[in-house]
Parts: C-alpha cells; sequence; structure tokens
C-alpha cells in the first residue's frame, strides 16, 4: 500500500540503505585523525566532535551544579529558595549570549565555510570556558 507515493517494500529498501550508509560513514569517520585532519570534511567532522564533547562536559558540570544547589535549597528557609530554578534561568540566558556572540563572532564571513568555522569554534571556546565556571562554583558549594 502506498504511502504517499512510496510503497512499503521501497520504503524497507531506502531504510536498509540508509542504515547501511550511517554504518560506513560511522566507519569512514572512526579512521580520521581529528589531531591531524587533512580535509575540509574532516576539520569539519572533528570540530563537531570537539562542540559534542564540550556539550556534553557542560551538560556534566551542569548536573554536578544543579544538583548541589537542591541540596542546599533542601536545607534553606522556604523564602531564600530558587537556586536550582536561578541556575536553570543563568544556563538558558548563557545559551542565548552564546550564540549570539558567536553569531556577531563570525558574521563577517557567515554564508561561506569560513563562517561555519568561526561559528563553532567560538562556541567550543565558550562552552570549554562555561563548563569551567560552573566547576568552579561546584568547588565554592563544596562545603
Amino acid at each position: 500500500m502506498p504511502v504517499r507515493g512510496v510503497t512499503l517494500p521501497a520504503l524497507a529498501l531506502f531504510l536498509a540503505t540508509a542504515g547501511t550508509a550511517v554504518a560506513e560513514e560511522e566507519k569512514v569517520n572512526d579512521n580520521i585523525d581529528c589531531g591531524y585532519p587533512l580535509t575540509e570534511a574532516e576539520r569539519s567532522f572533528c570540530a563537531d566532535k570537539a562542540l559534542e564533547d564540550a556539550d556534553t562536559r557542560m551538560k556534566e558540570a551542569f548536573d554536578r551544579l544543579r544538583a548541589r544547589l537542591v541540596e542546599i535549597d533542601a536545607e534553606l528557609p522556604e523564602h531564600l529558595k530558587g537556586a536550582p530554578a536561578s541556575l536553570d534561568d543563568a544556563q538558558a540566558a548563557w545559551k542565548t549570549y552564546a550564540d549570539k556572540d558567536c553569531t556577531a563572532y563570525s558574521f563577517p564571513f557567515r554564508g561561506g565555510t569560513r563562517g561555519n568555522e568561526l561559528y563553532r569554534n567560538c562556541l567550543i571556546v565558550l562552552t570549554m570556558k562555561r563548563t569551567e565556571d560552573l566547576d568552579a562554583t561546584v568547588e565554592d558549594y563544596a562545603n
């Protein structure tokens, strides 16, 4: 039975082929040396991976700090509670700031490969700095 003009066997073949293509791409990406990327595609892959790793580390630092703030809030009188919600607001504001700052930084080169590279590299640096700040705050509240 066709689904918007596509038969189920054709859809199944497409999905199987797409899965194979993804597996092949992952195999190729496993061979990329991000310490020395040679092509534009390799540099882009490595930068995307670096941003993903930086985002993961930032989320982990954020989660550690948020958990600590929840603990602190539990011990406070009602009128002093609210640190976790405040942190959530700060993180949302930081994401907006990072996007706008990196857009401004890369603006003269937008629309080209260089603009995308500058934007992504800016986000990597800002994300790493934010992670350091979150970790430092966790340390401040360790007592």
